[in-house]
């Protein structure tokens, strides 16, 4: 018997990662995962930790330059520029992966091109207006906002159309299954750019950096990050769709666009970014930036769930679509082991070294270490069981459901947030988001049991493995 069939030894196998690997192997040449596959797996695994390293250096240096009232300042414009490119970008950079893929391998180079040019234009345009709208209104309320934020409204509206356009564009470079090159600017070089001029302008200089300062050295490093995009994608690009007329399906693109916006509008209200925005406006910048670093670091619970689940993805779908349901119940378990395995330490070391961690980004921080407890307990449940709940669904052909459920918990979020942030603290604000997440991994879980027929869950039950 295979071991994707299971069998009796199972319980004595070496570890989750070893039966969760063995699995992956057996389907992998049944499904036609080929080697450029696992390459590009590899290359994004290895970019996305390597990203993740190099923008957690650079965020404790920026934090102990600004101390924590500056920092929360920073942290609550960058905010702001965040729920401003999501505005912007439209979604393009999602429907990029989608479309220019498809349009790639099926050698329609009209339509390549016309999406290229559709998108860049919509995105720019978009992005720019949005931007100025919001220059211009917080301009107007200045006199309203916590102090320091002035300083960087401009620098922080200039960020918004350059961090949409490399979005865009490095998705494009993933659609063409570029995935070093989409990886590059956006996640090392962005990150290593802005560490530079922080170290120039702090070391070098001797400028006693401020936030709005800040927000202009992002909006420098991403600019550049940006022109290299642009470079690799001018060099990515197949020489017959540069040529090509340019074919537009405007009205297709829209449609699949706007099911994106719905659940990334959704995502970010369940996203630290809505918290560190409730958080700076209904408290003080001071917290926003204890909450953004206790924020930050819970979220390193997730990268090895989110490594693990990048490699699974294609076979629950393979699974599914052959109506092998004992194998994709396995798969799944398996899967939630080998998450656990990863994430829980991390947990583990957070709860127990947390103040140690908070250290790092100055002794004002060691605060937070209550909502970085809590924080990290929810992260725990989200990066085993609840990271694949929601996949299971997507990959399934749930995915209405799945965004029902994620816009429904991301309201209850959002209403938690302001009732308990005045109340508790930033504390409040943690256990609002721990709870509405706990609530979303529970429909989720519940939803694919019934209509998946899979369980997410750490065990096989009896009879079933």
């Amino acid at each position: 018997m295979s071991p994707v069939e299971g069998s009796s030894t199972e319980a004595a196998s070496p570890g989750p990662l070893v039966g969760l690997l063995s699995r992956l192997d057996a389907l992998r040449a049944r499904i036609g995962l080929t080697p450029a596959m696992i390459k590009g797996a590899g290359w994004s695994i290895g970019g996305t930790a390597s990203g993740a390293v190099a923008s957690f250096v650079v965020q404790v240096v920026l934090a102990r330059t600004l101390q924590p009232t500056g920092y929360g300042v920073y942290s609550y414009l960058l905010a702001w520029v965040n729920v401003a490119v999501l505005i912007g970008k439209l979604e393009f950079d999602t429907a990029a992966i989608r479309f220019v893929a498809a349009y790639e391998g099926q050698r329609q180079d009209g339509l390549l091109r016309g999406f290229w040019l559709y998108g860049l234009r919509v995105v720019s345009r978009t992005a720019t207006g949005v931007a100025l709208l919001g220059g211009v209104v917080a301009w107007l309320l200045r006199r309203n906002l916590h102090a320091g934020i002035e300083g960087g409204i401009w620098a922080a509206c200039a960020l918004v159309p350059i961090s949409a356009l490399l979005l865009f564009t490095s998705s494009t470079l993933q659609g063409l299954r570029r995935v070093p090159q989409a990886q590059l600017p956006q996640l090392l070089l962005r990150p290593v750019l802005f560490g530079i001029g922080i170290a120039l302008a702090s070391a070098g200089l001797g400028v006693q950096l401020a936030a709005g300062q800040a927000v202009a050295l992002n909006a420098a490093a991403t600019a550049v990050a940006l022109g290299v995009s642009l470079f690799l994608l001018a060099h990515a690009a197949p020489a017959t769709a540069v040529a090509a007329t340019p074919e537009f399906e405007a009205d297709k693109w829209m449609r699949a666009i706007r099911s994106f916006i719905v659940i990334s509008g959704a995502q970010l209200i369940l996203s630290q970014q809505s918290d560190i925005l409730v958080v700076g406006t209904v408290l003080s910048p001071r917290d926003a930036g204890l909450y953004s670093a206790a924020s930050q670091l819970s979220w390193l619970t997730m990268l090895g769930a989110q490594a693990v689940i990048f490699v699974v993805l294609p076979f629950v779908s393979d699974l599914h679509a052959r109506g092998r349901r004992a194998e994709l119940q396995r798969l799944v378990v398996h899967t939630v082991q080998a998450c656990g395995a990863i994430s829980l330490p991390v947990v583990a070391l957070l709860l127990a070294a947390g103040h140690l961690v908070l250290r790092s980004y100055g002794t004002a921080f060691v605060d937070a270490y209550p909502v970085l407890a809590v924080l990290t307990a929810g992260q725990g449940v989200g990066a085993t069981m609840g990271i694949i709940s929601g996949f299971l669904l997507t990959m399934t052909g749930h995915e209405q459901a799945a965004s029902r459920m994620v816009v429904g918990t991301a309201l209850l979020n959002l209403a938690l947030t302001f009732v308990l942030t005045p109340a508790f603290g930033i504390v409040g604000t943690a256990v609002a988001t721990v709870v509405a997440g706990l609530t979303r991994v529970w429909l989720l879980q519940r939803y694919a049991r019934r209509h998946v027929g899979v369980a997410v869950r750490p065990y096989l039950a009896a009879g079933r493995s």
